[in-house]
């Protein structure tokens, strides 16, 4: 017989628990911290799509940092640092032959130590892993961090609608993707410990205990300065903290508590930075990316010190015209240091990146790589999309409630900006700042329309009460105005054939040949996977000593997948000796040998995807249009060996099927008839005897191919 009573009873406390349960679900910050969570793991498994074609590293620097890795791992991380302290120069002849390259002052090592220990750790507890996976799965895995730190920060900032909000931006957002991925490079370390970098000083700044705000600086310091151990881009947030400090104290808005904070997380990052071979002491302290860090220390201090015995130092700093005076005079001898030599000068990237103006003084090396040139707004666009005009929104918010909080992360947003649209590869940077600001706009501008609706706006009686009605109505049609735009930006990353999809879906370049084969054709992905076999091959049939000459692109391939000698790889350590390369490859046969004889080259590998069209029944073979091979390289060879383009190249057109393509050819001249890498690109085979570039033979009866005009 069934126990009715004991049944109800069951059913009782089971609706009890289901009720608790779904009243601490609808918690604001437990939804929140559940939004974050699935936004961080679906930016993760966004990440590791990939895996589909293989656990393979991507682009070509992630190749490097795994030998690293693997360097780290057989000598040990004391011997890393060692070289800071006077170790012995050891170059790595695999590197940059015949000079070699010492890899402890040439290298930021973050990554590579990151995924060594996480290597050693995983096989302490009895994982079955490899070096090569791990260090593949590190960037995405560290990554996917970014949408909780700058979720966090926004919570900081603005309260919980931010931070979700901010977090489901940034699990997909485009800039933050391509170098993040599976396989991906260091900013996927880098970036997360930026931002835990910023939010824990923003907390250092806001506690109300001194103890806590030591702790909060140490570990801001301690994060700042491992982005430098990760990342040539520290100088970056390093600066940003120290413009931060300088600006604060100029609007008069500072305390003890910012210059208090400023001293351990100055001083944690500056000795990381020190200690680091690749940049050192004279990095650190005297140079001008140190300049305004080691101003802003100088500032705090005599703000601390001002009641203990700078009264003077003190009286003038509170004026502003003191403070301003101050600043100029240190910048002032900043700069005569440096004019003097005392102080070490910036690259021309960097001054490239500072000011347009000076990209000239940039080696043409910089300019021939994609991501370093001025990014078009089309392109800023696709990255960020509505939340761009958002973020211009959520700044003038900011602004009004000038607090300091509200003052660091505009400051990011407009520095990381200027930098985004100088460099396009710092992108990246703009991301998050983009995220936290866009969503307290965002959230700002809902709150406001649904006041407006519940009547809680202020609006004097004779205008309420004629057209309160409409203002409610008004609001209500915004109020569903921003959440179809919300749902267009949060989807504009997926349809249709979106950045994010098209990125994640896309095979790792090395299976397409750097060619970057799109979701959208993904049947074509192994047209290209040439570069797989002739790794392959060399590893297998050259032998052990064997020197390899190819364009500086390849370097990394063939270098850590061969373990075979390169002259030239993708760090551009030696421009002279790329520039050596290039007039190898653009000069005659004899000329090219004795270069490659000065440099011990024993073999050279060239490639590139020639196309083809069909004329009747032969092929006729044309230079792959959008110059991603040698022979569209060959315009930046001559750039980089001082050599005049127009003498190698010239513009023709091909009408086929109704369609005119514009072409790059071989130009008619002594230089490009006698280019030692054209000779060996467009070489004749039994497949392969006719280029669209040259006459037909007379038994056509043709002068030239179908619909072909140029040289």
């Amino acid at each position: 017989m069934v126990d009715y009573s004991r049944l109800r009873t069951v059913l009782g406390k089971l609706t009890t628990h289901v009720i608790t349960f779904l009243k601490i679900l609808s918690s604001a910050k437990i939804m929140t911290a559940i939004i974050v969570i699935i936004a961080s793991l679906s930016s993760l498994a966004l990440r590791v799509v990939p895996a589909k074609w293989g656990v393979y590293l991507n682009e070509f620097d992630p190749f490097y940092e795994y030998y690293v890795a693997r360097k780290i791992l057989e000598k040990g991380l004391i011997w890393w640092f060692s070289y800071t302290f006077g170790a012995p120069r050891e170059p790595d002849k695999l590197f940059w032959y015949p000079h070699g390259r010492e890899l402890r002052s040439t290298s930021p090592p973050g990554i590579s130590i990151v995924s060594a220990y996480t290597y050693v750790f995983l096989k302490l507890l009895g994982l079955d892993v490899d070096l090569y996976t791990v260090h593949a799965y590190t960037p995405a895995i560290w990554a996917s961090t970014i949408t909780i730190l700058g979720a966090l920060i926004a919570l900081k900032l603005a309260g919980e609608p931010a931070c979700a909000l901010s977090a489901v931006f940034l699990s997909a957002m485009p800039s933050l993707f391509t170098r993040t991925m599976l396989g991906g490079k260091h900013e996927g370390v880098a970036i997360p410990c930026m931002l835990l970098s910023l939010l824990l000083y923003l907390h250092a700044i806001g506690a109300k205990r001194t103890s806590t705000l030591i702790l909060c600086a140490i570990l801001s310091g301690i994060s700042l300065g491992y982005v430098a151990v990760t990342w040539g881009g520290y100088i970056y947030p390093w600066n940003l903290l120290a413009l931060f400090i300088m600006i604060i104290h100029i609007l008069g808005k500072a305390d003890k508590k910012i210059s208090l904070a400023y001293i351990p997380t100055y001083a944690l990052s500056t000795l990381l930075i020190a200690i680091t071979p690749r940049y050192g002491p004279k990095v650190a302290l005297t140079s001008l990316y140190g300049l305004l860090p080691l101003l802003a220390l100088m500032i705090s201090i005599i703000h601390l010190c001002g009641e203990r015995g700078l009264r003077l130092l003190e009286r003038l700093w509170r004026s502003g015209i003191g403070r301003f005076t101050i600043v100029s005079v240190l910048l002032a001898m900043g700069i005569i240091l440096w004019k003097t030599g005392v102080l070490m000068g910036m690259s021309g990237r960097i001054l490239a990146i500072l000011s347009p103006i000076y990209r000239h003084l940039a080696h043409p090396i910089v300019e021939s790589v994609a991501e370093h040139r001025a990014p078009s707004w089309d392109l800023l666009y696709i990255d960020y999309s509505l939340m761009l005009p958002l973020s211009l929104l959520g700044a003038y918010v900011m602004t009004k409630r000038l607090s300091r909080e509200n003052i660091l992360i505009v400051l990011y947003l407009i520095t990381s900006t200027y930098a985004a649209s100088s460099f396009a590869r710092l992108s990246l940077l703009m991301g998050p700042a983009v995220a936290i600001v866009s969503s307290i706009g965002f959230t700002t501008l809902f709150d406001r329309l649904l006041d407006a609706i519940k009547g809680k706006v202020f609006i004097p009686r004779k205008i309420r009460s004629k057209y309160l009605g409409q203002l409610r109505e008004v609001s209500a049609i915004g109020i569903i105005a921003i959440c179809v735009l919300s749902l267009l930006v949060i989807t504009s990353s997926y349809l249709p054939f979106p950045y994010v999809v098209v990125s994640t879906h896309s095979p790792p370049l090395i299976l397409t040949s750097s060619l970057g084969v799109s979701v959208t054709t993904t049947e074509r992905g192994y047209m290209y996977s040439d570069w797989l076999s002739a790794l392959e091959w060399m590893k297998s049939n050259l032998p052990e000593d064997a020197i390899i000459a190819s364009w500086w692109d390849y370097g990394y391939w063939i270098a850590v997948n061969t373990n075979r000698s390169s002259v030239c790889d993708n760090s551009t350590l030696n421009t002279t000796q790329i520039a050596e390369v290039a007039r190898a490859f653009l000069s005659d046969e004899r000329t090219a040998v004795e270069i490659f004889k000065r440099l011990n080259v024993t073999h050279v590998v060239i490639f590139d995807p020639i196309q083809y069209f069909e004329y009747g029944p032969v092929r006729v073979y044309f230079p792959e249009p959008r110059g991603l091979g040698d022979f569209g390289k060959s315009y930046w060879m001559a750039r980089i060996a001082g050599l005049d383009p127009d003498k190698y190249l010239a513009q023709a057109t091909l009408e086929a099927r109704g369609l005119a393509y514009s072409l790059t050819v071989p130009a008619d001249t002594p230089e490009a008839r006698n280019a030692t890498l054209y000779h060996l690109l467009f070489i004749k085979t039994a497949g392969r005897s006719f280029f669209v570039f040259e006459p037909p033979p007379p038994f056509f009866g043709i002068k030239a191919w179908g619909g072909y005009k140029g040289p």
